[in-house]
């Protein structure tokens, strides 16, 4: 009898489901016509913790199977970083998605970008969507109002110059370190590029945020490290860390305690939960270690922990609290301090990572590129000594900056810039008409499709071409525009703005000219392809996006790239 209401029970549960969503699929609908704008419904919703955990299995079924390109098209996550600005082109500036957890309000539209942007009380951050970032308690990117700005107060001070030119010279050494590894360890060709630049940011954040150097290993000989039962100083950095971001989606879903203890999930699962555990310790070892330093009126190098550390230490008057005490006016507690140091190492080395890894394949695609930059680096950095290279000549190399800043155009990590119109409706003047929100609509701004709509980037506007954002006769009298305008929205803008834009930008920038300066990138022939076919295919691939956490390449191990020498 039990046995049969249980099965019962259980066969009802997805008839169950299916009746909700369409009831409130249907609901969501009525909501969305009311504003008058285009609609395309979706029957799952994108901000599903499930689906964002399951949908990249569903998708790699469903690419075996027959008629389901339009199902994988329209349902893949990150499909609006593939598609870029053709929704928008076909469908209009505005359009409505509708699902079953709610709508949502997608924009590509300079002026409209502008007011929602400038209208912050009635346009604000959904902090529902950085939830997932809440591994260690709440922080900078999931909080709002006068709790975000005393974690903004303090992170305003973190990060300095004197930390981004840290950055500069760990970023010159770790990228020539990582080019040693592709060219005499790797196996030829290289398709590791991924997991390499993820090592390569993850040991640049060590310096800046720890003040520890690593050397450059990939994730095989990592792996391989660990297996041998050598765990080095870089576990309880380096390892952890790079787990919990692999791992984010469970660790969301199940929770550090969950993991450590189900015997029945995955072992990676697992070793997830432990990872946080294991990135707290070393944390909390360091905020103890840095606040003996203030005791004893000692000055530590300034990395990310110290400055953080010695900002609340100043503001608190030497009483920085523990546990989850009600924290003053504008100090953070000690587990805020780790919340907040792990939101930095999270976007400082996903986001850094992923950008790398599209600009090494367009640029393996675009060798007059590799030739122009090259040209513009020895021009500012004629000596072969890195020692000499200076971080005062980051802001010279303005051909490198557009490399960046075209990469990030034409495939950004982040997608959307999202908020929320609350709990009211709220009303937007678009197309000589008034249009009303409707409350509890999420709202994004269209990164991809901004960014690239034809009307503000010109007939080329799908092409890479780095080359758009340089002005200028001549080498030495060329101009580069703002990171920043009212359709190039890459760290954000206004009080939101990125506090680690210029972090981000000298690792980059720095990365470009140890790797291209004195050799070239090419990419490798598969079989009856000439090398024109080559190119073509590497671009495609490394523009070809999915959304796990981020927007990222896709197929990133099916591009084979070849390092070597220039010819002098």
């Amino acid at each position: 009898m039990v046995l049969n209401q249980a099965f019962l029970i259980f066969c009802a549960f997805p008839v169950v489901f299916i009746a909700w969503s369409a009831y409130s699929l249907a609901e969501n609908y009525v909501k969305a016509k009311s504003t008058g704008l285009p609609i395309t419904l979706r029957f799952v919703s994108p901000g599903s913790p499930l689906w964002m955990m399951l949908s990249p299995l569903i998708m790699r079924i469903c690419s075996y199977l027959p008629f389901t390109s339009t199902f994988i098209a329209t349902y893949r996550r990150g499909w609006e970083g593939r598609q870029r600005c053709r929704p928008h082109v076909e469908m209009g500036d505005m359009f409505m998605i509708v699902t079953p957890g709610g709508n949502w309000l997608k924009v590509c539209n300079d002026r409209l970008v502008s007011e929602i942007l400038k209208r912050r009380d009635d346009f604000y951050r959904d902090l529902a969507a950085f939830e997932v970032l809440n591994i260690y308690g709440k922080n900078l990117a999931s909080t709002g109002g006068a709790e975000w700005n005393r974690h903004r107060k303090v992170a305003a001070v973190t990060f300095t110059e004197k930390n981004n030119e840290l950055v500069w010279r760990e970023s010159l050494k770790q990228a020539g370190e990582m080019l040693q590894y592709w060219l005499h360890r790797s196996p030829q060709p290289i398709r590791t590029l991924a997991e390499d630049t993820r090592v390569f940011t993850l040991n640049v954040l060590a310096a800046a945020l720890f003040d520890k150097t690593y050397p450059f290993e990939s994730r095989a000989e990592s792996k391989l490290r660990q297996k041998n039962g050598k765990k080095d100083s870089a576990f309880g950095y380096r390892d952890s860390l790079s787990t919990i971001l692999r791992m984010i989606i469970p660790i969301l879903i199940f929770g550090e305690k969950k993991l450590k203890e189900a015997w029945w999930l995955p072992e990676s699962f697992r070793k997830a939960g432990f990872a946080v555990s294991d990135f707290r310790t070393y944390v909390t070892d360091l905020i103890n270690e840095e606040r003996v330093l203030i005791s004893q009126g000692k000055q530590n190098t300034p990395n990310l922990v110290t400055n953080l550390v010695r900002a609340c230490e100043e503001e608190s008057d030497g009483s920085l609290s523990t546990g989850d005490s009600r924290p003053g006016r504008t100090i953070l507690t000690k587990d805020e301090i780790i919340s907040d140091l792990f939101v930095f190492a999270f976007a400082g080395n996903d986001t850094t990572a992923i950008t790398l890894a599209h600009i090494l394949g367009e640029m393996a695609a675009h060798p007059e590129i590799q030739d122009w930059i090259s040209e513009e680096i020895h021009f500012v950095l004629q000596s072969t000594d890195i020692k000499t290279w200076n971080y005062s000549t980051c802001s010279q190399l303005k051909r490198c900056w557009a490399v960046v800043y075209e990469t990030l155009r034409l495939c950004h990590p982040l997608g959307q810039l999202v908020k929320t119109t609350g709990n009211l409706p709220r009303t937007l003047n678009f197309d000589s008409r008034i249009i009303t929100i409707p409350p509890h609509t999420t709202v994004e701004i269209n990164l991809p499709a901004l960014q690239t709509h034809p009307r503000y980037w010109g007939a080329d506007s799908l092409t890479w071409n780095p080359k758009r954002f340089i002005s200028g006769d001549s080498i030495n009298h060329e101009i580069l525009p703002p990171d920043t305008t009212e359709v190039f929205l890459p760290w954000s803008t206004g009080k939101n703005v990125c506090p680690g834009k210029r972090f981000s930008q000298v690792e980059l920038v720095a990365a470009l000219v140890t790797l291209f300066r004195d050799y070239r990138l090419e990419p490798v022939m598969e079989p009856r392809e000439t090398i024109e076919d080559a190119k073509l295919r590497t671009r495609r691939l490394a523009e070809d996006v999915e959304m796990r956490l981020l927007h990222e390449i896709r197929e990133p191990e099916k591009i084979g790239l070849r390092w070597s020498k220039k010819s002098t």
